[in-house]
């Protein structure tokens, strides 16, 4: 397996195993912790999360697939990445329902801009002939992960708090974020050596 995947895999087992902490049990924060919240109010902010990503994904990715290379895909997934982290440390002071739908918001814009160059760099770097046995490490990684977060944050939150949660997550999601800086690097120098390489054959 290509080290950009493992590094890819261990940037999601940390981002989405970092949300995972909290996902399972989002509904109780917001009925205990932000004024005003009910049942429905829960159902909204989800669905804005989830219609914010479905629809602006669409756009991004059609910018990103209209330049040839991974330039736009490994910059939106960067900035998608960042957006993310910033979320879980905006939800430890969230009081409001408006300031939920916010994040929540941003937490949808974070991950319509990160998936689809995920996805087509993760394509690029993997192999016809092993796509299924990668595509299955990442996919019981990542389920294993969100597995043991789940039981983790319920425990989190019952026995210490949810601001203490939402801490952890935004520090496992800065280090799911580090790894996309390792592919960045790692993309930058290609694009450079491959840049020297076209000229000196230019120059013969």
């Amino acid at each position: 397996m290509h080290k950009i995947l493992r590094a890819l895999i261990i940037s999601d087992l940390f981002l989405l195993g970092g949300f995972a902490l909290v996902q399972p049990i989002f509904a109780i924060f917001m009925l205990q912790g932000v004024a005003g919240a009910t049942i429905t109010a829960v159902g909204v902010a989800t669905a804005i999360q989830l219609l914010t990503k479905g629809l602006l994904q669409i756009f991004v990715a059609k910018w990103t697939d209209a330049e040839p290379g991974n330039r736009r895909e490994l910059l939106t997934l960067f900035i998608g990445s960042l957006i993310l982290c910033a979320v879980p440390f905006g939800l430890m002071y969230a009081s409001t329902l408006w300031q939920v739908y916010w994040l929540l918001f941003a937490y949808g814009l974070g991950g319509a801009l990160s998936f689809p160059g995920w996805m087509v760099i993760f394509l690029s770097y993997s192999r016809k002939e092993q796509a299924g046995y990668e595509w299955s490490i990442y996919n019981t990684t990542i389920s294993f992960g969100m597995a043991l977060a789940a039981v983790l944050g319920a425990y989190l939150a019952d026995f210490y708090s949810f601001r203490l949660l939402f801490f952890i997550v935004g520090i496992l999601s800065l280090v799911g974020a580090f790894f996309i800086v390792f592919i960045f690097k790692h993309e930058y120098t290609r694009w450079h050596l491959e840049g020297y390489s076209k000229k000196s054959a230019e120059k013969k």
